[in-house]
């Protein structure tokens, strides 16, 4: 093949591919979505099959497609899952051996910021599904019963999740595995007192969110999160 038509393929393999993502983020491609066959997607980008069939290939390498074969098969919108690549960010962070010192700056500069935004976007499902998580936690921390588990209470991820802005949800999902191993260090005596006090200001967390007052919900985790490395960082001060 020519290098010119090569290229050519190229673009419009480019431009179908960067159709799809546009369709995908619009709503306008759901998971399960069937898209059109090749023959059909190379008529209306005038262009051949093989750009179509670059294009499919290369958002299946992805993972925003698969491509099924035989008479009921094509290429499907996928459900994206954005689990691995919060696992691979926890990974990495995990693996360049992050500093407790790093972690709180980390936390500081982004929970606050999420809280607020949590506030200000939260509809009424979210502070519902936010409630139930608190109220699981709270009735865990009552009856103090079981193993002390940092990563139990899904409270910060949920309310993440409340923003929705999918780098966010990401980004904190990390954090809060980073911050469920620093949590560790924590002596058996302070694991009690740790919860209540994770419980206490998960409360007036869920109170400013759902009164949707971001500059409460900042201020409340500005100071939750200084409160919890404080409490981490005189744990491992204490460690031989």
């Amino acid at each position: 093949m020519p290098a010119s038509v090569s290229r050519r393929n190229g673009r419009v393999s480019e431009a179908i591919v960067h159709r799809i993502k546009k369709q995908i983020t619009d709503g306008r491609l759901l998971a399960g979505h069937k898209l059109p066959a090749e023959r059909e997607m190379a008529r209306q980008f005038k262009t051949s099959r093989v750009s179509v069939r670059e294009a499919y290939r290369s958002l299946e390498e992805v993972g925003v497609l698969r491509i099924r074969r035989g008479a009921d098969g094509g290429a499907f919108v996928v459900q994206l899952d954005h689990q691995p690549v919060r696992r691979s960010l926890a990974l990495v962070l995990g693996l360049g051996r992050t500093s407790h010192q790093e972690l709180t700056e980390a936390r500081m500069l982004i929970e606050p910021p999420i809280a607020r935004l949590a506030a200000v976007r939260a509809r009424k499902e979210d502070v519902v599904r936010l409630e139930r998580v608190l109220v699981q936690e709270e009735r865990e921390t009552a009856r103090l019963s079981g193993p002390f588990r940092p990563t139990a209470s899904q409270f910060h991820r949920s309310l993440a999740e409340c923003t929705r802005n999918l780098p966010l949800v990401v980004l904190m999902n990390a954090i809060a595995d980073l911050t469920a191993e620093a949590a560790a260090a924590l002596d058996i005596m302070t694991r009690t007192r740790h919860r209540q006090m994770n419980t206490q200001f998960h409360r007036q967390l869920f109170e400013a969110i759902s009164a949707h007052d971001g500059d409460a919900a900042y201020a409340i985790m500005a100071k939750h999160v200084g409160d919890i490395q404080a409490r981490v960082r005189r744990s491992l001060a204490r460690r031989p």
